[in-house]
């Protein structure tokens, strides 16, 4: 049952004994005034009857003093005492009538004793009456024996018995009614006491049923409270009612699941975060280290490409000084001067050209120019251009695949050109045949070249890519070249989407494979 409807019904159990006590109270009071009306009515009849019963006897002493004496008033007192009798009996009648109004017929036998009285008391009036006239017109004082008749047997007897039974009977009633009055009273104290009792019962039941059904939840609301404050997040509060205190319960299970949800995420955030934070610094470290790497790589550039320029160009200076050193010369020193010339001028345009198209990939500007090429026909094309310089060294050039076609998007000159660098490389660094192989690769196709020279270290192969970075082997054997074969020809891939690595093992050669998608999501296309 919910809170609500169990202080409801205490509180129409309240209510009931409330209206009943009322209505007792309201019904004690109506019959208290109705009894107090009562005995008023009784008394003033009572009353009324002691003053008629008064107001005869001074009458008949009246009228035995006349007898006596004669009249010495002329009859006035006599008239007055008969208009009191008189108004006696008509008071004595209404407070009757009253009393039937109030009580019911059962006063009607007092009316029939009042018109008993009242007629007894005409009757004597006019005995007395005759009696008075009777001794007027007579010589002597009255019939004595008539008037003794008259006060003995119908004063005494007759007259007073009536007046006194109905004095009798109004005492009777008084008292009856006064006793009414107490048993009542009686009664309505035990039923107060009983009333009382009820209440208090009823009302220390009610409380102690709200104070467990409210004591307890109340309890174990604070418990949870202090639980969740002390850091338990799995506290829970028990609910097995329906009461309002209940649904305040699971609203605070469903409060409590929802701050443990979000210390949940609020540590899975911090989690995140502090990962988010190393993470970041780490690649800040890493950024910090590589725009380092970069600053050294600038210095070192500005030094080998001052280093490589200060060759063809010193080259160019001195042929032109021999060109135009003392007089004039044979047409063929002119001419070899130019040609050594131009040789040194294309050698430095193409360094430069080199250094221009890998820095453009390092700052994401690379432009190429993408057209459709099939590499089945542009490797054996490259591979035919460097047989003779593989004859001449006693080298041999093998191709083998096992693709019909291999069309791809691409800038053909580029890719011309990694093949040369990969092809060179391979010529110039190693002592045996070299193999190149065209094969399928995921969304596109692999190229490798493959030597068997002296290979690389692991320290050198991290670093193999890197600009003007030339190998152990190739720094003490080889004085040609300066470093930018491979980090150009990985500029080129990388520009088409794809990608190339580098594999070896001292002694016993180099794989070089670079990939290319069949359509390529380029950087720049020009």
């Amino acid at each position: 049952m919910r809170l609500v409807a169990k202080l409801y019904l205490s509180f129409g159990i309240l209510l009931s004994i409330a209206l009943l006590s009322s209505i007792m109270a309201i019904w004690s009071a109506r019959e208290a005034a109705f009894q107090m009306e009562r005995a008023n009515l009784a008394h003033s009849v009572y009353e009324n009857y002691l003053q008629l019963s008064n107001n005869t006897y001074q009458l008949f002493k009246q009228f035995g003093d006349a007898m006596l004496l004669g009249s010495q008033d002329r009859g006035e007192r006599k008239t007055a005492l008969i208009g009191k009798i008189r108004k006696d009996i008509s008071q004595i009648r209404e407070l009757i009538g009253l009393e039937i109004e109030l009580v019911g017929e059962q006063e009607i036998e007092e009316l029939g004793l009042l018109a008993t009285i009242e007629k007894q008391i005409e009757s004597l009036l006019a005995e007395y009456t005759q009696l008075i006239e009777h001794s007027d017109m007579s010589a002597f004082h009255g019939d004595w024996s008539r008037l003794s008749h008259v006060l003995d047997q119908k004063v005494d007897q007759d007259f007073n018995s009536l007046l006194q039974t109905a004095l009798e009977d109004e005492a009777e009633e008084v008292k009856e009614t006064v006793e009414e009055t107490a048993e009542q009273i009686t009664v309505l104290q035990i039923a107060a006491v009983i009333f009382g009792i009820i209440a208090v019962i009823a009302a220390a039941v009610s409380l102690s049923f709200l104070v467990r059904d409210i004591r307890k939840p109340i309890d174990q609301l604070l418990a949870g409270a202090r639980a969740l404050a002390g850091g338990h997040l799995d506290h829970r509060i028990e609910t097995l009612g329906k009461s309002e205190l209940d649904d305040v319960g699971h609203a605070f299970n469903l409060m409590a699941d929802e701050i443990a949800a979000r210390e949940t995420s609020l540590s899975q955030t911090n989690v995140r975060l502090e990962k988010a934070v190393t993470d970041r610094t780490a690649e800040l470290q890493r950024i910090l280290g590589q725009l380092q790497t970069n600053e050294t790589n600038r210095k070192r550039l500005l030094a080998d490409v001052s280093h490589e320029l200060r060759t063809p160009l010193t080259i160019i200076q001195g042929e032109a000084d021999i060109a135009l050193r003392g007089g004039t010369k044979p047409p063929e020193v002119y001419a070899e001067a130019l040609k050594k010339s131009r040789d040194a001028a294309k050698h430095t345009a193409r360094l430069v050209d080199d250094l221009l198209f890998v820095a453009r990939r390092e700052a994401g500007e690379t432009r190429i120019t993408v057209t459709k090429l099939d590499l089945c026909q542009l490797l054996p094309e490259v591979i035919d251009e460097h047989r003779s310089l593989a004859d001449g060294r006693g080298r041999a050039i093998s191709f083998t695949t096992d693709i019909g076609d291999a069309l791809i998007r691409a800038d053909g000159d580029r890719i011309r050109q990694v093949v040369v660098i990969l092809l060179e490389n391979a010529l110039r660094y190693s002592s045996g045949p070299v193999m190149v192989q065209l094969h399928g690769a995921p969304a596109g196709y692999a190229v490798s070249v493959k030597d068997n020279g002296p290979g690389m270290s692991e320290e050198e192969q991290a670093r193999a890519f890197d600009r003007f970075f030339r190998g152990s082997n190739a720094s003490e054997h080889y004085k040609e070249g300066v470093g930018l074969g491979l980090p150009v020809a990985k500029a080129i891939v990388e520009a088409h989407g794809g990608t190339i690595v580098l594999n070896c093992a001292d002694g016993v050669g180099t794989t070089v494979c670079f990939t290319l998608p069949a359509r390529p999501r380029l950087e720049a296309v020009s």
